[in-house]
């Protein structure tokens, strides 16, 4: 059965062009190493300056860019996309660079979790008139995201971040200051609510619930 299937597969245009698709991307990247895939739908740019570790397992309709230049010029930034070993990023997430992301060994990322290090332009009153594709790109500063740190789904992770080791960051939760290791962020914006207890690990990601359950799931573990 299992050969029957490897052939069906083999035998069906999409996923030979995935395939090829996949080969032709991967001997762009800085590096890469063993064991590492790309579901379907991906979208890279920029793949000289990603690097990926062993074993990095990539969701369907992930999005991966950096921008070493922009709207045809140079940005100025050399950026750099690091991705440790036994990352685990799931179905849709997108990560912009234009300075530096590093996503240490043994990070999962939720569905639909965006990460970017940067802004277009600097909300200043002069470019209110400039279309915002069109304004100069901008980082705050790099993002750092620990060993071992779990991210929920639709989780938004802003510039000049840093993320300890062990962390957990609830879904929609939307990160824009540091996350010490080993503790809980939720709801939005993100904010430490207590140093993970792992018996409650269930209450901080919130995965499926509604924001109302959250908070009422919140609420009973403070007690």
């Amino acid at each position: 059965m299992k050969v029957f299937n490897g052939l069906k597969k083999l035998l069906m245009p999409s996923y030979c062009i995935h395939k090829i698709k996949w080969h032709f991307y991967k001997r762009k990247f800085g590096m890469i190493g063993q064991k590492c895939s790309m579901g379907r739908g991906f979208c890279l740019s920029g793949c000289s300056n990603i690097k990926f570790g062993d074993n990095v397992l990539c969701g369907d309709n992930v999005k991966l860019e950096t921008w070493e230049f922009y709207n045809g010029s140079s940005t100025g930034y050399h950026p750099e996309l690091i991705i440790g070993n036994n990352v685990s990023i799931t179905e849709g997430v997108f990560v912009s660079c234009l300075n530096k992301i590093f996503i240490d060994d043994g990070t999962l990322i939720g569905t639909g979790t965006f990460i970017t290090d940067n802004f277009h332009g600097h909300n200043s009153a002069a470019e209110l008139d400039i279309p915002p594709s069109q304004r100069e790109l901008w980082s705050k500063g790099s993002v750092i995201i620990g060993k071992n740190v779990w991210i929920g789904r639709n989780v938004s992770i802003m510039p000049n971040v840093n993320i300890g080791d062990g962390a957990i960051i609830g879904a929609n939760a939307v990160v824009t200051h540091n996350i010490p290791s080993k503790s809980g962020a939720v709801v939005i914006p993100a904010r430490v609510v207590k140093s993970v207890a792992y018996k409650v690990l269930e209450y901080v990601i919130g995965i499926g619930m509604s924001r109302e359950k959250y908070i009422q799931n919140l609420s009973i573990w403070r007690k």
